[in-house]
């Protein structure tokens, strides 16, 4: 059965539709978004790839390209985010 958040260590997995609505909670408290790395969870690991990974150094129109980005990257394997 899927899980909707994973932690791991200190780290907090969301699947895609979790991740979207964490991103409607951010918004909502005006909460800022530094990044988000899709990864690919495996029982003994996470791992990511350079293109599954974003870094905002703007917070300008940041909800919306984190909600583009989440919505194009989470594909096949790529199936949980983290948020940074």
């Amino acid at each position: 059965m899927r899980k909707a958040c994973i932690k791991r260590d200190d780290s907090t997995y969301r699947d895609k539709q979790e991740s979207l609505d964490h991103i409607d909670l951010l918004e909502r408290t005006e909460a800022p978004v530094h990044g988000i790395e899709i990864v690919k969870l495996t029982k003994l690991k996470a791992e990511s790839h350079l293109n599954k990974t974003v870094w905002y150094t703007s917070q300008e129109n940041v909800y919306d390209l984190a909600r583009k980005f989440v919505r194009e990257q989470m594909i096949g394997v790529w199936n949980y985010a983290e948020f940074k």
